[in-house]
This record gives structure tokens, C-alpha cells and sequence, in this order.
């Protein structure tokens, strides 16, 4: 089978959308499909090189994709593709519903509403199994998909993260990971790190270093690097190539809500988090109802009252070992890394049927 993803990273929308669709394409691939990633721009062209697929980049408008219609139809035409992987939050009706009378079409949602013409629907998200899809299809007028992928079994994590065994907790916390996304657009990261400082001199923190992941479109790379410079507690990673080996030596984390925070299941790092994106709240909202990971809210809407509360919670987090036990049995619960595998199982008809209950906590 031929197979194109049409996906986007950029500063603005930042990698998440690229990166599990690289994991579907790395298990779509294993699966003997052939893939190729259609892109607006040409901001990921070394990434999605870097990991061995084909790609062509459209020099169009990642916000208007009714524009690019022509474009991809002829890609589609010469790839003679049998399926199209799309995950981005500019598609409309119309787009969803011409492509789909060329090949086998796949969403990855996260917003619910609205919803489109389309084979089969992905939502690995937490709250993924609790929205009413057959309601907001009947009540659009749109057939339900053929396949519906819903909850945290699906999601599409990067190889490394699939069923990996969970390590033996340390008693006392020494290394601790702040991820804020690809591009940071909050500016979360340099502020936190800020206020860990700050409580640094009322003798907090003692002993605790921090890995400070800066992502590929992150503006504020080079405070970050003075930072650490000046304080040793504090270690800029960049171009991390193995996330869960970071992740692995950490005993807590701070997360926007995001990709990351399935990641962080999956290797059952207790974490608490934050979003910055409307796109962001549903997941991270469900995270603070039904387990004991902390939203701790919109970093662009209450910025100071966000950055109080994660530097609260990440006290609680270091001091309280019965607190981080419980959150890595919830985590333990959601996610066991091998989502990539069943969307790919699914797409090309070799499935299993796999339902995910787990994603209903």
C-alpha cells in the first residue's frame, strides 16, 4: 500500500502533528507500506529525511488547505496512494470530502467538533473515548466512520516508548525533566527555571538537577544556555535522539500538555501539567479529573498563577514519594507505548479489533 501523510511542523503549530505521525509512518512502514509526507512548507524536510521517508513539500499555506487541492491531487495521482493520513486543525469539509474520492482517507483529531467525512477517525487522546462521535455525526448528517481508533491504546508513540518495563523508582528525587514544547512559545521553560532559582535560596530543590528539553523552534535557546552556565543545576538538552533514556533517568517532570505527556505515561514519570493552546485543555483538564497529575492551566491566559501553581505541585512532587507512586500506577494504566502499531495494524487491515479501555478512567 501506498500511503501519504499530510502533516505540518512549524514555530507556529510546533512538531507534535509531525512527530506521531512519524511514529504511525515508522510502524505503517514495518507493516510494508510505502509512505511519503506531504508538508505546506519545508520546515521539516531534515527531520522527515532524517528518518527515511520520502516527502514533497507544496510551498503553499499550511492555514488554507482548500488551496493546495490541485496540488495534492496530482501527488496523490503519481504516488497512486491508496491511503491519506491527514492531521492538522486547518482541514474543512470539503477538503476532507474531495480527498476522499481518491483514496482510503484517515484523520488524527483532537478537537471533536466539527467532524468530517472520513474512513476511519484516530483520537488516542485521554478523553478520547468519552466524546460522542455518533451523536456529532448523526447531527452533522455524516455517516460514522467505517473505523473509530479511539483512546490512550492508540497512542502513537515513537518506538523507544513501546512496552518499555517501568524502572524501580528512587526513594528520593534527584533529576527532574521540564519540557514545554517545540517551539515555547509561553516562554514557560526560561520562567520556571526562574522560579526554581528563586526557591533555591529558601533552601529548596537541594541537590535536584533539572534537564530543560529545548525544542528545534525554541526563541530563547541562548538565555537558556547562559543559564545553565551560571548554574549547574539547571541542563539544557537539545537534539535529544532518546527521549525515554532522558526520561528514564528522571524521577518527576513538568509537561505542556502535549505528545509528551502519553510519553510520560508510558515510562511512568509522574508528572504535572500545563497548556498554553486551546487544543491543549481537553487533554490536560481530563489528566487533572481522573488521575493525580495536576493541570495547572493556560500559561497565556494567567501566567503568573500557572507558574505559582507548577512550582507547588513540583514541591509536592519531590518531597511526597506516596504522591509519585500513585501517579505512576495511574500513568501505568493509560498507555503501554504500542499505539503507532495499532493504527498501522488497522489502516492496512490487520488488525486486531483492539478497543481501549484504559482510556476511560
Amino acid at each position: 500500500m501506498n500511503v501519504i501523510i499530510r502533516a505540518d511542523g512549524n514555530r507556529e503549530i510546533a512538531m507534535g502533528h509531525m512527530m506521531r505521525c512519524l511514529s504511525v509512518a515508522e510502524a505503517l512502514q514495518e507493516a510494508g507500506a510505502q509512505v511519503c509526507f506531504v508538508t505546506a512548507g519545508d520546515e521539516t524536510q531534515e527531520l522527515i529525511a532524517s528518518r527515511g521517508f520520502a516527502h514533497t513539500v507544496l510551498h503553499t499555506s499550511f492555514r488554507d488547505m482548500e488551496g493546495e487541492l490541485t496540488a495534492l491531487h496530482k501527488i496523490v495521482s503519481e504516488r497512486q496512494a491508496g491511503l491519506i493520513l491527514v492531521d492538522s486543525y486547518f482541514v474543512t469539509g470539503r477538503y476532507m470530502q474531495e480527498i476522499r474520492a481518491w483514496a482510503e482517507t484517515a484523520y488524527v483529531d483532537d478537537l471533536g467538533e466539527p467532524v468530517y467525512p472520513v474512513d476511519t477517525l484516530i483520537n488516542y487522546n485521554i478523553y478520547g473515548a468519552r466524546l460522542p462521535y455518533e451523536a456529532w455525526y448523526r447531527k452533522a448528517g455524516i455517516p460514522l466512520p467505517k473505523q473509530m481508533l479511539l483512546g490512550c491504546g492508540y497512542a502513537p508513540l515513537r518506538r523507544e516508548f513501546a512496552g518499555h518495563a517501568a524502572g524501580v523508582p528512587r526513594d528520593t528525587v534527584r533529576d527532574v525533566l521540564i519540557t514545554t514544547g517545540g517551539g515555547d512559545l509561553s516562554n514557560a521553560a526560561e520562567a520556571l527555571c526562574g522560579g526554581i532559582l528563586r526557591e533555591t535560596q529558601r533552601g529548596l530543590h537541594a541537590g535536584i538537577r533539572y534537564h530543560v528539553v529545548c525544542g528545534p523552534f525554541s526563541q530563547q535557546k541562548e538565555r537558556l544556555r547562559a543559564l545553565a552556565q551560571a548554574h549547574p543545576m539547571f541542563r539544557i538538552r537539545e537534539n535529544v535522539t532518546n527521549m525515554s533514556e532522558l526520561m528514564q533517568s528522571c524521577d518527576a517532570a513538568v509537561s505542556a500538555a502535549g505528545s509528551t505527556m502519553y510519553e510520560l505515561c508510558s515510562m511512568r514519570i509522574p508528572a504535572v501539567c500545563f497548556y498554553f493552546a486551546e487544543n491543549q485543555k481537553k487533554m490536560a483538564v481530563c489528566f487533572g479529573r481522573t488521575t493525580e497529575i495536576m493541570n495547572a492551566g493556560n500559561i497565556m491566559q494567567e501566567r503568573e498563577r500557572v507558574l505559582d501553581r507548577l512550582l507547588i505541585r513540583l514541591r509536592e512532587l519531590e518531597q511526597d514519594g506516596a504522591l509519585r507512586e500513585r501517579i505512576r500506577k495511574q500513568m501505568g494504566a493509560l498507555t503501554d507505548g504500542r499505539g503507532a502499531g495499532r493504527i498501522a495494524e488497522a489502516l492496512t487491515g490487520q488488525g486486531t479489533g483492539y478497543e481501549d479501555k484504559r482510556g476511560k478512567l
